[in-house]
């Protein structure tokens, strides 16, 4: 018998009831049938409404006061990480691999941490740098996943960063994600740019 393959995906900012099959007269058919196909968790809710606690508690398993993360600012100790969901599932011979924002620690500081995730520290990891991180074999990673921050220049940033502006286009498209669609202009928190789409972080 074949084991299972595992998708998790979360959003930032994203309203729980924004969704399809939840009920709502909006379009969102690719989730809508990963909801009917797969497992679905309706009754989960959040142990902390912000950033970091939340993610640390998704990927170890363990309230804020346990894992020790209980605000942003906080850096989840890298041993812990390594002991939740994606190193127990690595360590029971699957390949895991984390693509995006993950936000285990922190982006703005006064001085390097050494994590990838530093603003500070990211340039110390080389282009060729893939992981290991907090369980994870692999990871593609950005630094800042919200519509109204700029991708980091390298040699700052991680993979999606370095992407986004390796073809030397990085300030043209800049401006196209500085300028809005015009469609969003008085919603708060919402951004519809210029940016195509292939080229937005969310993608």
């Amino acid at each position: 018998m074949s084991r299972p393959n595992f998708l998790l995906i979360s959003a930032d900012q994203q309203r729980a009831d924004c969704f399809g099959f939840e009920g709502r007269a909006i379009k969102t058919p690719h989730l809508d049938a990963l909801a009917r196909d797969g497992t679905r968790f309706s009754a989960c809710i959040t142990p902390c409404v912000v950033c970091q606690p939340a993610r640390a508690s998704i990927l170890t398993g363990l309230l804020p006061r346990s894992h020790g993360v209980h605000d942003n600012g906080i850096d989840l100790d890298p041993e812990i990480g390594s002991k939740g969901f994606a190193g127990s599932l690595g360590a029971a011979g699957y390949d895991t691999a984390f693509f995006g924002k993950a936000h285990f620690a922190t982006y703005h500081t006064f001085q390097p941490t050494g994590t990838p995730e530093c603003l500070r520290s990211s340039a110390n990891y080389g282009d060729d740098w893939y992981g290991p991180y907090m369980g994870f074999d692999h990871v593609e990673m950005m630094l800042v996943g919200h519509n109204w921050f700029l991708p980091e220049k390298p040699p700052a940033g991680q993979h999606y960063e370095r992407w986004f502006y390796a073809d030397g286009r990085g300030d043209e498209k800049n401006a196209l994600y500085r300028e809005n669609a015009g469609d969003t202009k008085d919603a708060p928190q919402t951004w519809h740019s210029r940016l195509p789409v292939a080229w937005h972080n969310s993608t």
